[in-house]
């Protein structure tokens, strides 16, 4: 008898699964919507920081995304293009949402104070693009204290405006003499920027990957600086044993087409010291007089538009591109 009664249930399962019973309407069109959400939100978080995403915010809303996920969504688009000004002027309407926000509804933040900390770094931003620099620091350690997990996005800001305000008091010392990497032979810094409209500190080290990586884009950076009237010093960075040997390797090798002074950062005033270098590679653009007009990585785009307001003529030039013709 059970086993009668087990082929019994097997037999309606399968019966069931072949003669499914009928949807109702209601239920099919529940389905379909839901599907076209899910994709709609798919569509959304992979497109973060692409053309396509404009196109993925209007087919979510026409899908009926919560406004709250649009919102995040927008604002994760501007990390993503690192569009600081965009974030500090979405400060107000996400403050707007400070009382309303519901995890429920979030694809993103799964706690609360992770959504006020990402509220208080726009305000942040947005005291930052007005020189507020009490507000800022205000709101970014306001940000800190509720979502520790986000420095990473936090530290940088304050990190560039604790540089900027050192720079802007810093006049560097152009009799300070360098050492050649090649021969050893000592110049002062004055000699190298006599008659130009600037020159270029290119702070390195043989050891950064990221420096192996973009050396194509180094030398072509050198040799448009060149054509411009503005020298590239490369300072070798480091005080392992080899260094010179190693950096010497790569200048010889993989660095040959590049228009620049190779030099050794001082074992006794470091410039990277004196600079606040904290990240390989690092460059340093310097007026005639000594002054700093910029210092940051040479992907940030300040450092271009640094060097065409020096040089109207300078066009930032394209290693692929002209490894390709």
């Amino acid at each position: 008898m059970k086993s009668l009664i087990l082929c019994l249930i097997l037999g309606t399962h399968v019966i069931a699964l072949e003669n499914p019973a009928p949807l109702e309407v209601d239920s099919v069109t529940t389905i379909q919507t839901s599907k076209v959400k899910d994709a709609a939100l798919e569509k959304l978080f992979t497109t973060l920081g692409q053309d396509e995403f404009a196109t993925a915010l209007k087919e979510a809303q026409q899908a009926d995304v919560h406004p709250q996920v649009l919102l995040e969504a927008r604002f994760l688009n501007f990390i993503d293009l690192g569009n600081n000004a965009a974030i500090a002027a979405m400060a107000p309407e996400l403050s707007k949402k400070r009382d309303t926000f519901d995890p429920n509804h979030s694809e993103v933040f799964a706690l609360k104070d992770d959504w006020l900390a990402i509220v208080h770094y726009a305000q942040a931003l947005a005291a930052l693009e007005n020189n507020n620099k009490g507000d800022f620091k205000k709101h970014i350690t306001e940000a800190f204290w509720l979502s520790p997990r986000q420095a990473q996005a936090f530290g940088p800001h304050i990190e560039r405006l604790q540089l900027e305000e050192a720079m802007q008091s810093l006049k560097l010392p152009l009799n300070q003499p360098l050492k050649s990497q090649i021969n050893g032979k000592s110049t002062p810094l004055a000699q190298y920027i006599a008659g130009n409209k600037a020159i270029i500190l290119y702070f390195w080290n043989p050891m950064s990957q990221e420096i192996q990586i973009n050396l194509a884009d180094f030398i072509v950076t050198t040799q448009t600086c060149h054509q411009n009237n503005i020298p590239v010093l490369a300072i070798l960075t480091g005080q392992y044993p080899g260094i010179i040997q190693d950096a010497e390797t790569i200048r010889k090798e993989d660095a040959t087409k590049a228009q620049c002074a190779w030099l050794v950062d001082s074992n006794k005033k470091l410039l990277s010291s004196l600079l606040r270098v904290r990240d390989i590679p690092t460059m340093v653009i310097v007026s005639p007089e000594g002054k700093i007009l910029f210092n940051g990585h040479p992907a940030d785009k300040t450092f271009w538009t640094t060097l065409e307001k020096l040089s109207p003529k300078f066009k930032r030039p394209n290693s692929k591109r002209k490894n390709d013709s």
